[in-house]
């Protein structure tokens, strides 16, 4: 994994929600990480489709990858895959910073 900042823009309409769904994104990692201990698949493939859903609107491009990437290994039931798009995604949550104007 590497160290680099990775900066988004959102809209400046919608600046105080960017902040607001990085946090959301920081739950949705603790929770699937957590349904992931206790194999509740499910729960896994509804927080990655959220996420897939959702980031973009924020700015989270890469979150939205992330989250269509976790779908799909839930939906494979592939923990092994599971267990690192989430270290994927707590790499990610580490370097991103909100930019706003």
């Amino acid at each position: 994994m590497t160290n680099r900042t990775i900066q988004i823009t959102p809209d400046p309409d919608l600046a105080d929600e960017a902040v607001w769904y990085k946090g959301k994104l920081v739950e949705y990692l603790h929770a699937a990480r957590e349904a992931v201990d206790t194999q509740d698949i499910q729960s896994v493939q509804t927080i990655g489709h959220r996420m897939k859903g959702s980031a973009k609107s924020f700015g989270f491009d890469q979150a939205g990858e992330i989250g269509k990437t976790l779908e799909l290994d839930a939906k494979n039931n592939d923990t092994p895959a599971m267990k690192r798009t989430l270290a994927l995604l707590a790499d990610y949550m580490d370097r991103v910073e909100i930019i706003s104007d």
